[in-house]
């Protein structure tokens, strides 16, 4: 895997919102957002990379603030408002049970990604989950202290309340030990190692990997922690370098469950799949381009997120998916092609030579009313859910095309198409009462109403980034008689009478997903007739009616959409340090693997 540096400049703000009528978007600026329900305040919560989080009660209006690290007392009260460089030292040693025998666990997180020296914890706090854990009866946010050469871990820290004070509590997982030329407290032995794999004279020789280790091992960062459907508690991580992997935690501690064992399978190769200490991959491998997993149990499958490429604008960030009837897989995409790789192979941008992953969508622009924000790109590190009210939401944060490396929260409502596969709305989310129920249920724009002219959008593989191509659309009709005339020629039609499922045929490929009722950006009252739909290649394309106001051609009776006051905010941001493109940047003039 080649690296190339790059530094930039990244704000977390609230930005302005200035809408006309029927709905308020308050703008967030979060990296890497991961989103969970809060039920007591019914608001969702977003957390990622450098401590930026939000709320909102809508998924619309945002409003940012920031979780306080705490500390414990000597007589055992939450002391709030701890320091970033004091929030990790962990002084407190924790007990786990390893084969029916209390273990002690200690580990100083930013220690040991400080190693080298010349560090701060500044900019290195990287992509948490939070869960909440019943057993524990504490919300549990997972987090990536990153280091600079692999040498990261993944901790849990706990809180009462949703919103702090998190207090770090031990580690779940720790990469880059014995990298070539570590500083000796990189040992394994002040790691968890020998509680997971038993007490070792050496080093075991598989770990052995010089400074090679990225082809080979896990880069422990960006965590995703989720319970599977029969209660047993999982945690995901990895990016890039030796791909994605799974570990079982402990639903009583939400830690490691050093009880589940994980045989050695191919563990003196880069093809590892299997590893004592490291668990199960289930994606990626070999340097291969792939961060940010995330799960969530939608249907009858357990999705996968994996985001490709590089995230800065030019980078060609870009989410891809793939389904799995068990937790730790495996995955694979509608080409029925395994989420693990088994040589190194380019797999987004121009030159690509590997197309695995179904592509919900990628950089796009000229689509609604108007330029969308100049074109939205670089959209990834997302989450999703299956949420309390029916329905799913996908939460990413979006580059724009001319809006260099500033990002904003982005979210789109998500439904199954006809063979369960994922299809994103397209048009983010503006508070449509559809639920995943109805889509099966009922026809949400009548038949006599679909005709009429389209723009299409075609989210295909191998746009040049660099060069910040982004898919536009063209114009196509469909015809009352079933057939599509325009730019593209095929045929459309109900896929199933009183759902709303759709097939959209252009030329020899169909297309299967749903037609809804949308409110067209950036419109705040105009809606119209729009399709997303899936090829088994894993290409989506969206389409939308467009024209005159279509607002009434659903089939069955829509709830209106409240009106709120008109609310702007003014821009209130710092700077921070980003990672890079290609699995690198630069902090303080040091560079850090990503």
């Amino acid at each position: 895997m080649k690296h190339s540096i790059l530094l930039f400049v990244s704000v977390l703000a609230l930005v302005a919102s200035v809408p006309a009528s029927g709905y308020t978007l308050r703008r967030v600026s979060v990296h890497d957002p991961s989103v969970v329900w809060e039920p007591n305040t019914k608001s969702y919560y977003i957390f990622g990379s450098h401590r930026a989080s939000a709320r909102s009660k809508d998924l619309m209006s945002w409003t940012a603030f920031t979780a306080p690290w705490g500390t414990v007392n000597s007589s055992g009260a939450t002391v709030s408002g701890t320091s970033n460089d004091k929030a990790f030292v962990n002084n407190v040693t924790k007990t786990v049970t390893v084969g029916g025998e209390v273990r002690e666990l200690k580990f100083d997180a930013q220690a040991w990604s400080a190693a080298y020296g010349d560090y701060s914890i500044n900019g290195n706090m990287w992509a948490p989950d939070v869960v909440y854990n019943p057993v524990l009866q504490k919300w549990c946010m997972y987090l990536s202290i990153n280091g600079p050469q692999w040498n990261s871990s993944i901790i849990l820290l706990t809180s009462k309340s949703i919103a702090g004070p998190y207090v770090y509590q031990a580690p779940v997982v720790i990469s880059g030990f014995n990298v070539s030329g570590a500083p000796a407290s990189l040992s394994y032995k002040n790691t968890d190692l020998e509680l997971a794999i038993g007490t070792q004279n050496s080093l075991p020789g598989r770990y052995n990997t010089g400074s090679n280790w990225g082809r080979r091992w896990p880069h422990c960062i960006d965590p995703c922690v989720f319970y599977d459907e029969e209660g047993r508690l999982w945690m995901s991580y990895g990016s890039w370098s030796g791909g994605i992997w799974m570990l079982e935690l402990d639903e009583n501690t939400g830690l490691r469950d050093y009880d589940v064992k994980y045989p050695s399978t191919g563990g003196s190769t880069d093809g590892v799949t299997s590893d004592p200490y490291f668990g199960k991959k289930i994606a990626g491998g070999y340097y291969v381009s792939g961060e940010a997993s995330y799960i969530e149990h939608i249907g009858d499958y357990y999705f996968l997120f994996v985001t490709y490429g590089g995230l800065e604008q030019k980078g060609g960030y870009q989410m891809r998916v793939f389904r799995s009837k068990n937790p730790n897989g495996p995955y694979a995409d509608a080409k029925g092609t395994s989420a693990i790789f088994q040589r190194y192979l380019l797999n987004f941008g121009p030159n690509a030579n590997d197309t695995r992953g179904v592509n919900i969508f990628g950089a796009y622009g000229q689509w609604g009313d108007q330029l969308k924000n100049d074109g939205e790109r670089a959209q990834g590190h997302n989450s999703i859910i299956a949420a309390e009210d029916g329905r799913t939401y996908l939460v990413y944060h979006s580059r724009f095309q001319n809006g260099g490396e500033g990002h904003e929260v982005r979210v789109h409502q998500v439904f199954q198409n006809q063979n369960g596969w994922l299809v994103a709305a397209p048009f983010e989310y503006t508070g449509e009462k559809v639920t995943s129920a109805d889509i099966a249920t009922t026809q949400q724009v009548a038949t006599p109403n679909i005709a009429g002219t389209y723009q299409l959008l075609i989210h295909r593989y191998g746009l040049d980034h660099a060069k910040m191509e982004l898919a536009t659309p063209e114009e196509i009709i469909l015809h009352a008689n079933g057939t599509i005339s325009g730019s593209r020629t095929g045929t459309w039609s109900i896929a199933q009478e009183g759902t709303s499922y759709v097939n959209i045929k252009l030329g020899s490929t169909t297309y299967k997903g749903v037609m809804v009722e949308q409110t067209m950006e950036p419109s705040q009252t105009k809606k119209t007739a729009a399709f997303t739909a899936l090829a088994n290649s894993g290409v989506t394309v969206w389409g939308y009616r467009s024209g005159d106001d279509l607002t009434g051609i659903s089939g069955v009776a829509m709830e209106s959409q409240q009106t709120r006051k008109e609310t702007m905010f003014d821009l209130q941001g710092r700077r921070v340090s980003e990672p890079g493109r290609r699995g690198v940047y630069i902090v303080n003039g040091k560079k850090i693997i990503r």
